[in-house]
């Protein structure tokens, strides 16, 4: 991922969020974590991999990465904002 955060703690959110199972958002994560994910171009390729490695419809797939986006930069204003709050 583009920035340090917690990986039961990102994976949860996503769970939360979507409202897949544990498992499957870990294996969105493994994805995830293969690019950089700000890149407009890997965009394609990460829905393209949601899509084959996840199972996921090309809308799925999207909502997935546009959940995703929220989530990290959701985190990266938190830390912004509190730069010397704890980071567990």
């Amino acid at each position: 991922m583009a920035m340090k955060m917690n990986k039961s703690k990102f994976i949860s959110k996503l769970s939360k969020e979507t409202g897949y199972s544990e498992e499957k958002c870990i294996l969105i994560n493994d994805i995830i974590e293969n690019y950089f994910i700000f890149v407009k171009k890997n965009k394609v390729k990460i829905i393209k991999d949601l899509q084959v490695k996840a199972t996921l419809s090309e809308d799925d797939a999207e909502n997935v990465y546009d959940i995703v986006i929220r989530i990290i930069t959701r985190e990266m204003k938190n830390k912004l904002k509190h730069p010397f709050k704890s980071q567990n």
